[in-house]
């Protein structure tokens, strides 16, 4: 057994290649900047350090914000080579870490390489107030204003889930109504400060007549009512 494990670890450790490259900084601070202030390019420079020619195979990027650009030509045995990374700010809100996998080949094998974009971005108003853009009432904010209910055939059950914000420093109190018997909603009774609570609503559509329909579902908090539109159509 011990001759099996040993002669096991020892084909591993042969099957393992070198590293191809050595960024000078895999990881590039970019601070805050504006979502207006326009694209900001990057750029990660990196040695060959194997006996070979490497090239750049690829670079990949998770996000279309952050667009590389690079050179395909060999690079000699410590040669220098660079890629650049433009960062597009215009839809990014609050710490944003943009991973790109670079793909490096010395013709024989490829080795991957992982490098960031690290940086904050400052849209002029708080986090919170751009994922919840919509003050129900004071305190209290939501991703939408009017649910869209889609378009049903008579008898269906409509459902729509969103969140809501508590951007106090206080506990408050949930509680819910509606204009249509045919609607209800689950909600968390209380929603701690400073976080977020999951609203499902579902609307029976059995006794709405066939076109276009608007109804209101109502949240309470701490006794204050907040009124939010459902829109929809019967077919």
């Amino acid at each position: 057994m011990i001759v099996a494990v040993c002669l096991a670890w020892t084909m591993s450790m042969a099957g393992q290649t070198p590293r191809l490259l050595r960024f000078d900084e895999p990881v590039a601070e970019i601070g805050t900047i504006r979502h207006d202030a326009g694209k900001v390019n990057v750029r990660f420079t990196f040695e060959n350090i194997s006996g070979s020619n490497v090239s750049i195979v690829d670079v990949r990027t998770q996000c279309g914000c952050a667009s590389p650009s690079f050179s395909r030509e060999g690079i000699p045995p410590g040669g220098k080579g660079h890629i650049d990374v433009l960062l597009d700010p215009e839809n990014l809100f609050a710490e944003q870490k943009r991973h790109l996998t670079v793909v490096a080949s010395n013709g024989e094998y490829r080795k991957f390489s992982t490098i960031t974009v690290h940086g904050y971005v400052d849209r002029g108003v708080s986090e919170e107030e751009v994922r919840y853009p919509h003050e129900l009432l004071p305190g209290l904010r939501s991703e939408v204003e009017t649910l869209g209910m889609r378009l049903n055939r008579r008898g269906e059950i409509s459902e729509k889930s969103f969140s809501i914000y508590n951007s106090t420093d206080v506990p408050v109190s949930l509680k819910w109504g509606a204009d249509d018997y045919g609607i209800t909603a689950e909600m968390p009774g209380s929603v701690a400060p400073h976080s977020s609570a999951k609203v499902t609503v579902r609307l029976d559509t059995g006794k709405l007549d066939k076109g276009q329909f608007m109804k209101k579902l109502f949240i309470f908090a701490d006794g204050r009512k907040a009124a939010l539109s459902l829109k929809g159509a019967i077919e």
